[in-house]
Formats: C-alpha cells, structure tokens, sequence
C-alpha cells in the first residue's frame, strides 16, 4: 500500500484516533493528580587511588561496578539503616534507590527517591555513610592481611569518598503531570490508529479502486461518483434514472461517458457487442443504474443499443419504456413460437428496451435463463442493434448472471464503495471465471 492509503485509513475513522489519545490523556492526567508527590536525594561517591596512581586508578574505575552491586543489596541497606538508627524498611527504601555511573568517570551517584523529603534525605546519607565506612574497614583489612611479592606491606588502596552532604529538598520530582499526560496522548494515538488498521483489515467491505482491484485482479474501469441522492425515493419505486439524459454536465455523467470510451477501446479490432451488468449483492438497483445509463450513454454517442433487463426477480428497467409494457422478455422466452421480441422505446431514438416481463408463477429464473432455446433467441437480439447491454440480478445471491455469462462478451462487475462485501464481490468473480465469462472489469459507485 502506498503512504497516502495508509492516510485515508486513518483519515476515515479520524474519531477513533482522537477518542483514544484523549481517553489516554485523561486516565494518565488523573492518575499523576492521585499520586503523591515524590522527592529525590543524590549523594556522589567517588573512588579515589591512594596514592595516585594510574595502575590504581584504573582498578578503582573497575572496583565501582562491584561497588554498586553491593549498595543494592538487603543485607547492606538493613545494616546501613540500622547503624543510622533509622526504622524505614529495608525493602521500601530498594524500591527507591537507584545507582547511576559513567564508565568513565570514578564517581557513582546515588540516588533516594521518596514520598517524604527529610526521610529521603537521612536515607541517602545514611547508605552514603555506611558504605564509606565499610570501604575504610576493608582498605584496613587489605593493608593488614596482604603483602606484595617482596613481603611489604601493600600501600596502595582504593578509598571512597563522599562528595555530598544533601539536605531534604523542597521541590518535588513526581508526579510528572504534563509530560504523562502528553505521553498518555501519544500513546493513545499510537493506540487509536493501530486499532482503525485493525477494523480495517477485519472489515469485510471494498472501498477504493486500488484495493478493488487488488482484492480482485480486476481494472476498475470506471469510478462513478455518487447518483442516489434527491432522486433515491424512485429506486425504491422500482424507477431508473437516466443521468446521463437528465444530469448531463454531472460528474456521474461524465462517467459514464469515461466508461463508454474505455469499452471501445477494450479492443480496438473488435469492441464487446454485447456486455453483461451484474452486481454484487442483494440489491440489483446499483447494477441497474449502470447498465441504463451505460447503454444512453452509448445511444447518445450514435449506437443503437438495445437495454435488455434481465433481472426476472427485481426488475427496476421497464420505466425507461415510453409505451405501455404488456410483455417483456419472460413471456418471450416462455413462448415457444418464434415470434419477433417485445422491444419497447425509449426517450432517447437509438436507445430501445426489453422489459423483464411478468415470470410464471412456479418457473425459476436462472432455469429459464439456461434452456438451450433461451440462448438461441438471445443471439438473435444482436441483429437489433449495434450494442445490446443485459443487466440480472445481483451474484453471488442469483445464478441468472451465469446463466448468460457464456453468451456475451463481455461482463461488467458493478461494485459500491463502502458496501460490497470483499468475500462476496471474490465470490462473484469466481463463480463468473468458472462459467467461462469474459470479465472486463469493475465499475466502483462511490457515495
């Protein structure tokens, strides 16, 4: 995926992202004013070479990390407390103690960190004192017991020194209010926009060209913006609407158009005569639209087209007709006498429709839809104009589309951003590949 996709995820369900680093913000907010206000004490103890000298220097350098080791035990604190005649407990005070070193530098600093500044403070002092007086005893031990190789005594020692004396501060450190905060706000978001790339991933719907076509192996071969507004009311009526004759100068129109040269030039020897319009779904009125204004579109640019709705279950079509639709293509179909089809006008002179008809009661659609006579006569209505469009209901709900997928050449997948299930649209194509259709893309409704 390419940055700006990334973006539009997070752009899209931009609340989730806010909502969560404010929520973050707040609980960090509230939880730094319920805590106690905490204080810090430091005492620097630096290891110095008696008498200087490099070799030493370099083992006091050494020693520190020892040194450090033995400060963070119990059993050194709880002496430590004990000789200062303080009554803290050991296990507490480890909880705040904390050691800091420069591996090049002969200083340890430590460091008390606690609720009440003057307990923190004899603390300090207390481990400071305790560990240079126990580093005297062992320097005495050391110049005691050992002798260097000619039998003298050792004269050089390592000495710890205290370069602090600390008094109780009176500025606390903590709670850190505005820095947990703004880090609860970060982290938050960082939060916010991992969970919308999750709801992404799990949601099962298309929305984009790029991912239409990546989630299909399909082009999108056209974007049509959305159409379905002011005029929604007439689709539940069963009405089509013909953007392309009432809405002209639209972008939806403009579309269409786009489409229309992107059919003839699908192959420039031999341009698909008769293209299928199928939808993915449960609601043919998306399709429909595509296929109406696909063939005015194609009627207004000089072909006679003929509209052929297919759809025997929902048919939306037969509004387009200027006359009075008796029989449509299911009595036709039915009829075993050769008779020619009911072809009806329309508001446009090259644009003539084949109405769905009135199916018989008990007959299934795709059933008469795939008698061999059916794709007889269905040949035949390529001799009535220069195109001829069929629009069935919607896969992978309704096998109609299967049905004639074999007796066209080519078929448009209709798809609506934002609502066509990805599993069901993958479906769809693959039930159209085993029929052997001739797939030329994917129209994307948007809005």
């Amino acid at each position: 995926m390419r940055p700006e996709e990334y973006l539009a995820i997070v752009l899209r369900r931009w609340w989730i992202v806010l909502l969560a680093g404010l929520a973050a913000a707040v609980v960090a907010y509230g939880y730094s004013r319920t805590q106690p206000p905490t204080y810090q004490v430091s005492v620097r103890l630096m290891a110095v070479a008696q008498p200087p000298d490099y070799w030493l220097d370099l083992y006091a350098k050494n020693r520190l990390a020892s040194y450090q080791d033995v400060i963070r035990t119990s059993d050194f604190v709880a002496r430590a407390l004990r000789q200062a005649g303080l009554n803290d407990d050991p296990g507490q005070v480890l909880g705040g103690l904390a050691l800091a070193r420069n591996q090049d530098s002969n200083v340890v600093q430590l460091v008390v960190t606690d609720t009440d500044p003057e307990r923190a403070a004899r603390v300090a002092n207390a481990l400071a004192d305790a560990f240079v007086a126990q580093s005297i005893a062992e320097n005495q031990r050391i110049l005691e017991q050992f002798r260097d190789p000619f039998g003298q005594r050792i004269q050089g020692t390592v000495a710890v020194v205290k370069l602090d004396t600390p008094s109780p501060p009176s500025t606390p450190v903590g709670p850190r209010t505005r820095l947990n905060t703004a880090a609860g706000l970060v982290l938050g978001l960082v939060f916010g926009v991992l969970v919308t790339f999750g709801i992404e991933y799990f949601e099962d719907v298309l929305r984009t060209a790029r991912e239409t076509s990546r989630a299909l192996g399909l082009p999108v071969v056209a974007e049509v913006p959305g159409f379905r507004n002011r005029r929604s009311s007439r689709v539940e009526e069963n009405m089509a609407d013909l953007i392309v004759v009432e809405e002209p100068l639209s972008p939806a129109a403009e579309a269409y158009r786009t489409l229309r040269a992107v059919l003839r030039r699908s192959n420039e020897s031999l341009p698909p005569r008769t293209i299928l319009v199928c939808g993915v779904g449960r609601s043919s009125a998306d399709s429909a639209s595509v296929a109406a204004n696909l063939a005015a579109a194609s009627a207004v640019a000089g072909e006679r087209v003929l509209l052929v709705d297919a759809d025997l279950r929902h048919p939306l079509l037969q509004t387009l007709a200027t006359e009075t639709v008796s029989l449509g293509l299911a009595e036709w179909l039915v009829n075993s006498d050769q008779r020619p089809a009911p072809v009806y006008g329309t508001s446009l002179a090259e644009l003539r429709l084949l109405p769905a008809g009135q199916l018989p009661a008990g007959t299934n659609p795709a059933d008469l839809l795939s008698r061999s006579l059916t794709g007889e006569r269905l040949t035949l209505l390529q001799e009535l104009g220069d195109r001829v469009i069929f629009h069935t209901a919607p896969l992978p709900s309704y096998g109609e589309a299967l049905a004639l997928a074999g007796l066209v050449e080519g078929v448009l997948l209709v798809i609506r951003s934002g609502v066509t299930p990805r599993t069901a649209a993958q479906q769809a194509k693959e039930q159209l590949e085993r029929a052997g259709a001739p797939l030329l893309g994917v129209v994307l409704l948007r809005g």
